[in-house]
């Protein structure tokens, strides 16, 4: 779509992601769901996008330096569907969103 794209990273704590080293799937569960839900309320949110919006998300579970890092890298569009479906809502003011700059331009 032409829409610019944004790229948002979320990071669980250091002391959250020892606890996740032992209970994976019971920790990268509750941080899937949690950042899609925050993602999804921010952009229904009238004061910021007010849309539906899709997201991809993944998960990576190293940092750089080869250690435990557990972190979510997710796109989401610079726009999203009306709560009716009927009309696309182009984000005009890229500080409307969630205050972040296009890291990946339109396609």
């Amino acid at each position: 779509m032409p829409v610019d794209y944004y790229h948002v990273v979320f990071t669980l704590p250091a002391q959250i992601a020892d606890i996740a080293y032992q209970n994976k799937a019971v920790i990268y569960n509750i941080l899937f769901k949690a950042t899609a839900e925050t993602l999804l309320t921010i952009a229904a949110d009238s004061k910021h996008l007010g849309a539906r919006i899709g997201v991809t998300m993944v998960l990576h579970t190293w940092g750089s330096a080869l250690t435990h890092h557990p972190h979510m890298h997710c796109i989401v569009p610079g726009g999203g569907f009306s709560k009716d479906g009927k009309q696309w809502i182009l984000l005009v003011r890229k500080s409307k969103w969630v205050g972040l700059n296009s890291r990946m331009e339109q396609q």
